[in-house]
């Protein structure tokens, strides 16, 4: 009985002291930002190295997020070109933003930039594979393939010659 309550009495204290560590670390995961706890558990802030890059994409991605509702705002009100001007600064700004290639691809062949339209999907296409997200990627092929045969009906109707999508094998 008395090696029972030894070990728990070295348990405990172990446990006492170790709150301080505790309360040190879960106060720094409570505040934003790059740290490292040092040996003797003290906060070591990291914040000029870790920031800065870290802030640029934040304040990167809330403006392509904003122009990309800009885009979304004027597309419904049938102002396309300048929708695809505003989802062509939010993919300036961050280049893997999906919604704004493929909401840009639309409003790109509503304005007769049909190639244009083809090479945005194709690149929301990438993006989504490379994310894992195949199902998605195969969705979007749906209205790739679409755009593409607009665009050879049109040059069927011009009398060009058709482009070829993929070169043939030998």
């Amino acid at each position: 009985m008395l090696k029972y309550s030894y070990l728990i009495s070295v348990f405990s204290s172990v446990l006492i002291a170790s709150l301080p560590l505790f309360q040190i670390v879960a106060n720094a995961q409570e505040e934003p930002g790059c740290f490292i706890l040092d040996s003797s558990g003290q906060v070591n802030r990291l914040d000029p190295l870790c920031k800065r890059d870290e802030q640029q994409k934040l304040r990167n991605a809330m403006k392509a997020q904003e122009l990309y509702q800009q885009g979304f705002d004027l597309g419904r009100r049938e102002l396309y070109k300048e929708a695809s001007e505003a989802f062509t600064q939010a993919i300036n700004l961050n280049p893997d933003f999906v919604e704004a290639y493929m909401i840009r691809a639309r409003m790109r062949a509503v304005i007769g930039e049909k190639q244009g339209g083809v090479e945005d999907f194709q690149k929301a296409i990438e993006i989504l594979r490379a994310r894992g997200q195949s199902q998605m990627a195969d969705l979007l092929l749906v209205s790739l393939n679409s755009l593409q045969n607009e665009i050879r009906f049109d040059q069927e109707d011009q009398g060009q010659p058709e482009v070829e999508d993929e070169p043939k094998g030998k």
